[in-house]
């Protein structure tokens, strides 16, 4: 009897534990698929901008399910992937209630996207309590360098995709450096004046550029840091400030309609004249169509630094691989994408190689995979060719470039030339 009892009771273990783990994998093979959660802006004032990130990102996804989705080891299947967004109205209250609809209630697998620092920066606790990976795609440094981050997991689960605002702002001090001064100011220092968003984004930027102002030496004068608010209009009274300084440079940092407002206000109701004062360059989250378009004959002779352009394409294998995402996107869309609608759709293929590698969509073992992630760069271009995150921050060293629009009469509107670095352009930098 004693040895039958044992028996029983082995026999009843092993029972519950051949149900305990079927319970388990035909969840994950029943669900089907794998939520990924985009935190962007669909509605205020930078919903044209979260809709190409929606498209891009759906793009994506549709492109992996076709191959029959993402094999996870642990459900020993192929699951396709689901697109759930949430939208953060472009505010931080906005961001706040949507990841926490995306965590709580989508209970997606992993969070990515977004286009305004501010607002990604106000749903990160929310993140971090969570525990769940998060590939954010605004600029801002301070998603990962700051003390809170650390080996614990639920602590280092973010992994920037995106150039940060120091990386940028260094690259804006190389570029006036090296073709603006020796043109507008070659025995004395080029004196820059900046117009800025009040927010993480624009912060960043100017602290990137400071940093490199510091390691550059003379050369560079900072006449003017004025800033403005999100969403703000009227940037007329700070121009005006600025233009009394007489600076050889303006440089507008805000979004895509900010930047636009900003430029049409600088040249039309102050009287800046592209002659005497380059403007630019300007953010990369403005590169996309309708910045080309609603920019107008203004625009010409200003600049732009990004790291993706929505028209031109820079020679050299890096690049290999835009023309075929812009025909796919403008098959599917009637339209052309912008930056920050490749940043996502990039993010989705990392965020799928990431839960591949980890065989698992269970959010610990998906932070380790992101954190040992090598692949090949998808469209964004990344020196080296591979997209890995460095150890420290969990960044990507971003090949940046800076183009110079350029009005066509045909088109009836701006096309830009690739001027900077050299390695890369197409044509030297033309002054007015």
């Amino acid at each position: 009897m004693p040895r039958l009892r044992a028996t029983s009771l082995v026999t009843a273990a092993l029972l519950i534990t051949i149900v305990a783990g079927v319970g388990v994998l035909p969840a994950l093979a029943q669900l089907g698929t794998v939520r990924l959660g985009l935190l962007t802006s669909m509605t205020g004032p930078a919903a044209a901008t979260g809709e190409d990130q929606r498209r891009a990102a759906s793009l994506a996804v549709d492109e992996i399910n076709a191959t029959g989705g993402v094999m996870v080891k642990e459900a020993n299947a192929r699951l396709k992937l689901e697109l759930v967004i949430g939208d953060d109205q472009t505010s931080r209250e906005g961001a706040v209630s949507a990841v926490t609809r995306l965590l709580v209630q989508d209970k997606v697998a992993l969070v990515f996207g977004g286009l305004g620092s501010a607002f990604g920066m106000a749903a990160l606790p929310q993140i971090r309590e969570h525990g769940v990976p998060y590939i954010p795609t605004p600029s801002t440094p301070l998603f990962t360098r700051n003390q809170d981050m650390g080996p614990d997991p639920t602590k280092s689960m973010v992994f920037h995709y995106q150039a940060t605002g120091l990386m940028y702002g260094a690259g804006i001090v190389d570029f006036l450096v090296r073709e603006i001064k020796p043109l507008m100011s070659p025995d004395r220092p080029l004196r820059v004046a900046w117009l800025y968003q009040d927010s993480p984004f624009g912060a960043e930027y100017v602290r990137g550029y400071n940093d490199r102002v510091k390691e550059v030496g003379a050369g560079i004068e900072t006449v003017a840091l004025e800033r403005f608010k999100v969403g703000e209009t009227d940037y007329r009274p700070q121009l005006t400030k600025i233009k009394a300084l007489t600076p050889h440079v303006l440089v507008p940092m805000g979004f895509r309609g900010e930047t636009v407002a900003s430029i049409q206000q600088a040249v039309l109701d102050v009287g800046f004249d592209p002659k005497k004062t380059h403007i630019g360059p300007v953010c990369a989250c403005a590169d996309d169509p309708l910045y080309y378009k609603d920019l107008g004959r203004i625009g010409q002779y200003t600049t732009i630094l990004s790291l993706y352009s929505t028209h031109a394409i820079p020679k050299g294998a890096t690049f290999a691989k835009w023309a075929a995402y812009r025909k796919s996107y403008q098959e599917k869309f009637g339209q052309l994408p912008g930056l920050l609608g490749v940043s996502a759709y990039d993010a989705v293929h990392v965020a799928a190689k990431a839960i591949e590698r980890a065989g698992s969509v269970d959010k610990r073992k998906v932070i380790e995979a992101l954190g040992k992630l090598e692949m090949d760069q998808m469209v964004l271009p990344v020196h080296g060719g591979k997209i890995r995150f460095d150890p420290k921050y969990h960044e990507v060293p971003f090949v940046l470039f800076v183009q110079e629009m350029f009005w066509d009469d045909k088109l009836k509107e701006l096309r830009p030339v690739i001027v900077w670095p050299a390695d890369l352009a197409e044509a030297k930098y033309k002054q007015p």
